[in-house]
């Protein structure tokens, strides 16, 4: 199996359950943003999983082609680039992103997480081998 094709699989059905639990508890959301931005132990700890994480990928899928692949890629770098961000000035961070924790983050947020978790999936399960190949 290609590695796309087995990341997609992995990673697809995770942020779909992720948006669906975001729109199905809107306040648990908003209480799960602001609690790990409050706890500077919890949110030390989420950003050296996130960068972990976002690493182990690049190494794993750092494919810059003109099709679906490039999202587990760019997945790899925001997560890359937002954890080792969140790590050097979590303080600053906090102030920028504290506007925008309103009590629409939850659905606009679910809603982008679950179209994106049914890209990967639709690429990863559903789709034929020549539907996964990029068009020439």
């Amino acid at each position: 199996m290609q590695p796309s094709i087995h990341l997609a699989r992995l990673i697809g059905p995770v942020i779909a359950a992720a948006g669906v639990s975001m729109l199905l508890n809107r306040q648990g959301f908003l209480d799960i943003a602001t609690g790990i931005i409050g706890d500077a132990a919890l949110l030390y700890f989420v950003c050296l999983l996130g960068l972990l994480g976002g690493i182990a990928l690049v190494l794993a899928h750092n494919l810059w082609v003109a099709d679906w692949r490039v999202i587990i890629t760019l997945l790899g770098w925001v997560s890359i680039v937002d954890s080792a961000a969140w790590l050097l000035a979590p303080r600053q961070l906090a102030l920028f992103y504290a506007p925008i924790i309103t009590p629409s983050l939850p659905l606009v947020a679910g809603l982008f997480s679950l179209i994106l978790g049914g890209v990967l999936c639709y690429f990863g399960y559903f789709a034929t081998p020549a539907t996964r190949r990029r068009k020439k």
